[in-house]
């Protein structure tokens, strides 16, 4: 962007400012372009031969420098984005708008942002869809991606050997054309498809199976449960590859259906910023603000319908409504398709077991089930639409009965003594708001929490294990007993993270009955005796299940959610 440096000083001198006239120090504009004081005052100079400023030097030594500028900043950022807009430069709209300036401002061209979201294709040869995201990105390593945004993009950029069904709820062919195991389901043999070919033009072989499978092995990825049954792994052909179990496990090609077990080429060392697979698109671009993925031609299976795919890293107050629009300046809000879903997954308070803390005890747990009262707190937010949990699973949850009366004896019983608890919660508004009532309610009993917001980019950091409480959400992907599993198991995941180590082998009981098993009934037999152990000892508690809306324009067509509630972007496209 031409003139983002002048939007960069316009931006830090924005507090100082007053009727458009600012103090500064030659050696504050050094450290914020990071340049010397010569190539400052040369930037200055051309600022003022444009007209933007005026800039007149400090006198005497130390004496600070002063800048009257002709236009007002506010208006010099509309006036900017409107003409980025008109040019199609959303790259350098979002690249603005990352400057610490009002938000308010962003809402006053947030239409004029979004009219450059959604289907690209009047008149030309290509279907781009820009979407948006309000976040950075985390890791897009396989070996350690565990939120589910990252791990969908990972699914359009590899391939997995099998596929899981859920009309079917079994595996089915895709990398991998068959497979079988002998009568004790300890060895498992599958036969790997010819031509499939990387986005590197490397034709995948059993060897870029087996070297995929060995990262999970000798790494630290909180992933390892799904390949820790592997005791050997042998490339007998180049299409055929065979596991060895140190035990049985009847779910074991589910696990490889997991969408961090893509297949990664053996002949380039991973690069997250360079992403080589077998996926249906690949990735053409990478930035803090921009991900760019384009059909691969040479994909194994079919070609998906969309040429490129443009997300965008935007303000949250930019990205109402931004979501899976299409260009056209003569259609209304009333066409639009909505689908409202409720999400498989839940969100939940958990109590962190791994510090010394009151959370121990029994009654102080039962204090906070009877205290959280989600259908209290719906109403005294002003909220719609509750969704109750007890359960991983919507279907299953039921009304639970809290009892409020029972929370001050409760927290007397567990020698509760006035000391601080800390909550930890999203910082997003709606589980800010959630943070502060529990807070609230929290305190009518000489309950004192005290309430910590973090980003999920933060989400990997240890320094979340300092939480007493954390509120979080769950969301499966769309084999539900699988994403069950790796709730717990994920060392990534909270779960995994807070619950003691007698509660994780007491919950592993009830898992290799899970793994064990051959049939669906018996899986959620043992899925729902786990859960009525974690209920009973109030190990986490349930809040609710979101209902996910979005908003798509009718051009766009045959639209269908994969794992984690995503849009699929392999089968999208306009008509």
């Amino acid at each position: 962007m031409k003139d983002y440096s002048y939007f960069q000083m316009r931006a830090f001198l924005y507090p100082r400012e007053e009727q458009q006239t600012a103090d500064c120090k030659l050696y504050e504009m050094e450290s914020l372009w990071f340049c010397t004081q010569k190539s400052v005052k040369r930037r200055l100079k051309q600022f003022g031969e444009e007209g933007k400023l005026i800039y007149t030097p400090g006198k005497g030594r130390g004496n600070p420098s002063q800048i009257v500028f002709y236009k007002p900043f506010q208006q010099e950022i509309e006036d900017t984005v409107k003409q980025l807009v008109q040019r199609d430069q959303l790259e350098d709209v979002i690249l603005l708008l990352q400057l610490p300036i009002p938000k308010t401002w962003i809402a006053n061209v947030s239409q004029e942002i979004q009219s450059l979201f959604g289907i690209q294709s009047s008149g030309q040869p290509r279907d781009v869809l820009r979407t948006a995201r309000t976040r950075e990105l985390t890791t897009m390593d396989p070996l350690h991606t565990s939120i589910t945004f990252e791990t969908v993009i990972i699914h359009q950029l590899g391939d997995t050997l099998v596929t899981y069904n859920q009309e079917q709820d079994t595996v089915i062919p895709h990398i991998a054309h068959n497979w079988e195991s002998d009568n004790e389901e300890t060895t498992w043999t599958f036969y790997l498809r010819k031509g499939v070919r990387f986005h590197n033009q490397h034709v995948l072989t059993s060897e870029d199976v087996r070297y995929t499978l060995d990262r999970f092995k000798t790494s630290s990825s909180p992933h390892s449960w799904l390949v820790e049954d592997i005791e050997q792994i042998e490339c007998p052909t180049p299409f055929t590859i065979r596991f060895k179990l140190f035990k049985p496990n009847a779910l074991f090609p589910r696990f490889l259906s997991f969408h961090n077990l893509v297949i990664l080429p053996v002949n380039e060392p991973f690069d997250e910023n360079k992403w080589i697979g077998t996926g249906p698109f690949q990735m053409k671009k990478r930035t803090d603000n921009l991900l760019v993925l384009q059909a691969f031609d040479n994909y194994f299976l079919t070609r998906p319908l969309l040429d490129e795919i443009e997300i965008y890293r935007v303000p949250i107050e930019t990205a109402h409504s931004a979501m899976y629009e299409v260009q056209n300046q003569h259609e209304t809000i009333t066409t639009y398709q909505h689908k409202q879903d409720i999400e498989v997954g839940f969100r939940f308070l958990a109590f962190n077991f791994k510090r010394n803390t009151i959370v121990h005890n029994a009654a102080f747990r039962e204090a906070i089930y009877h205290l959280m009262d989600v259908k209290k707190l719906w109403t005294d937010l002003g909220r719609s639409n509750l969704q109750e949990a007890s359960s991983y699973f919507f279907w299953k949850s039921k009304h639970q009965t809290k009892d409020i009366r029972r929370v001050q004896s409760l927290l007397e019983d567990a020698g509760y003594q006035g000391e601080l608890i800390t909550v930890y919660t999203l910082d997003t508004q709606n589980c800010v708001e959630e943070a502060e009532w529990f807070k609230q309610e929290a305190r009518k009993f000489g309950l004192h929490l005290n309430v910590k917001a973090y980003s999920i980019s933060d989400y990997y950091d240890p320094s979340l294990e300092d939480a007493d409480l954390l509120m979080m959400g769950e969301v499966a992907s769309m084999d539900h007993h699988l994403s069950f599993l790796g709730a717990f198991l994920n060392k990534a995941l909270i779960f995994n993270r807070f619950l003691s180590t007698a509660h994780l082998e007491n919950l592993n009981v009830y898992f290799e009955k899970i793994k064990q098993a051959t049939d669906w009934q018996t899986r959620d037999f043992w899925i729902d005796e786990a859960e009525c152990y974690i209920r009973q000892e109030n190990l986490f508690l349930y809040l609710n299940h979101p209902i996910k809306s979005r908003i798509f324009h009718p051009m766009i067509k045959d639209i269908q959610f994969d794992s984690f509630g995503y849009v699929d972007f392999r089968k999208l496209w306009i008509k």
